[in-house]
């Protein structure tokens, strides 16, 4: 069995799932590593063919976090990386510090620093930044073009001093952990196409009795672009937060945030989704019942956010 499985969907993205595995191969023994890349429907077939690549390429468009849940699922080590496909590491001993993070910690969402490339800076020590994990806002301001996003959104959080501490939402497309107990809380089940990922992920691991945390011991490059080469339907944005507050937000809180989001078109059609996949959502709704341990409540007041 391989030491660590890594999840890498992605989607017209030319050259850059290559250069993502090239960036592994060169920093880390490729023997012990299973390497998943998922395909989703790309316009071009690339060519992965690489030693310990596992390619699947979809019939059809998934979304990234259906991908990314596949993959988790069919993964053979319980320790996971899932990561975009336009990623950089560093040449050390990132694969047994990941490993030995999971063992010390199996109940938590894990992310490392996120360092930003991109904008011609794709250099590792010439970078745009680094990013240490992020803050989860209720209810944020609201943005013109993006008004589904003024609920539920993380927000890159400041640096502590510490090399690894409790952080209140994993973000920057760098996350690992034990693939037991992201199936247990359910993973990215039941999201549409992309968004809200990293906030229904750390609430449901945080509310199950786990936690999410960070390590600056591991730094992974991750290219930051102006456009992503696909577009993500708005309405799917709204199901995501929709879905998000009807399954393990209680009712009076659902009820306040869903009053933000603007009853237009997306909201309509998001509505619909909503509808069609009641009995799913109760389901779901359910099972996150009988294995949290801590509510929403809980959460706020651990994070010091603001309930609305």
């Amino acid at each position: 069995m391989k030491k660590l499985s890594i999840i890498m969907p992605f989607l017209n993205e030319k050259e850059e799932p290559a250069n993502t595995i090239n960036s592994i191969m060169e920093t880390s023994n490729i023997d012990q590593l299973e390497i998943i890349a998922i395909d989703d429907c790309s316009k071009e077939m690339i060519n992965l063919g690489q030693k310990n690549v596992k390619y699947i390429r979809n019939k059809q468009r998934l979304g990234v976090d259906a991908c990314r849940q596949i993959g988790i699922e069919m993964a053979e080590s319980n320790y996971c990386l899932v990561i975009d496909a336009h990623m950089r590491f560093r040449k050390d001993d990132w694969v047994n510090v990941i490993i030995d993070r999971v063992d010390s910690n199996p109940n938590t969402l894990w992310c490392t620093t996120c360092v930003g490339l991109g904008y011609g800076k794709m250099n590792m020590n010439n970078h745009n930044g680094k990013y240490y994990g992020a803050d989860l806002k209720l209810l944020t301001d609201q943005e013109k073009d993006r008004p589904c996003r003024q609920i539920l959104e993380p927000k890159w959080s400041n640096e502590k001093q510490t090399i690894e501490y409790k952080i209140g939402c994993i973000l920057g497309a760098n996350y690992f952990f034990s693939r037991d107990w992201f199936l247990r809380i359910h993973g990215l089940k039941g999201l549409k196409s992309w968004g809200s990922s990293e906030p229904v992920m750390s609430l449901k691991s945080f509310m199950a009795g786990g936690d999410c945390r960070i390590t600056k011991n591991i730094e992974i490059g991750h290219v930051f672009r102006d456009n992503a080469p696909y577009a993500t339907p708005i309405a799917d944005l709204v199901y995501n937060k929709i879905y998000i507050l009807k399954t393990i937000f209680p009712k009076e809180l659902e009820d306040k945030l869903m009053a933000y989001i603007p009853k237009d078109i997306n909201y309509n059609a998001a509505m619909r989704m909503i509808e069609s996949n009641k009995d799913i959502i109760l389901s779901e709704k359910a099972y996150y019942e009988s294995i949290f341990k801590y509510s929403i409540y809980d959460y706020c007041s651990q994070f010091d956010i603001k309930v609305p």
